[in-house]
């Protein structure tokens, strides 16, 4: 294998890393959101805290460095559908900075409902991989320019994706607060409160 392959191996396995880790995420935010699934609510805002650092920023910056590289290694002109590519990585890395890290931070601090902040990422994974899934569809097609077709109805499917995150973001502030099941312990001790009191007879 040249190094110009293993470079755009590389590249591809990091951006499946990159999607396949927030389609997963998103999918799994559904889920726990119709279920009203209080345990994987709960943990869903320390699940994205964790994986941000360990498998979204590593992939991302691996999708990006080993594509340049392989930009760098093959020669590319300068190609429209190249700095499109760029333009997302760029997208995805200011969304999360401004967007989903200060929300991880407010739910840390207890200031973020978990269902609220369970609306909140579904939002912002539907925007960031709106733009990731179409910079994935710009690599294939390779437009020349701004001018084409492929790009203007890419402009329609971005607008269709931002207008769908704005409506989910603005549900979650008439999202109902997630109400924590009462534990067996506490059950107990409601049935032992509303047991009537035996009256013992008097000596």
């Amino acid at each position: 294998m040249s190094r110009y392959s293993l470079l755009v191996t590389l590249h591809v396995a990091s951006v499946i890393v990159w999607l396949g880790a927030g389609t997963t995420v998103a999918f799994v935010t559904i889920y726990a959101r119709r279920a009203r699934n209080g345990p994987i609510l709960e943990q869903l805002g320390a699940l994205v805290g964790w994986m941000a650092p360990r498998v979204f920023a590593p992939a991302a910056l691996a999708a990006f460095g080993f594509g340049v590289a392989a930009a760098h290694e093959g020669h590319w002109p300068e190609q429209f559908w190249f700095h499109v590519g760029e333009g997302a990585f760029v997208f995805s890395f200011l969304v999360n900075v401004a967007a989903r890290l200060p929300l991880l931070r407010r739910a840390r601090r207890g200031q973020l409902d978990p269902s609220r902040l369970a609306q909140y990422l579904l939002a912002v994974a539907l925007a960031e991989l709106t733009v990731l899934y179409l910079a994935v569809a710009d690599m294939v097609a390779k437009p020349s320019g701004i001018g084409t077709s492929a790009v203007r109805y890419g402009g329609v499917i971005v607008a269709a994706g931002f207008l769908t995150a704005l409506a989910t973001a603005y549900r979650a502030r008439s999202t109902q607060p997630l109400v924590a099941a009462p534990s067996a312990l506490e059950l107990g001790t409601s049935d032992q409160a509303d047991d009537p009191v035996e009256e013992r007879p008097a000596a």
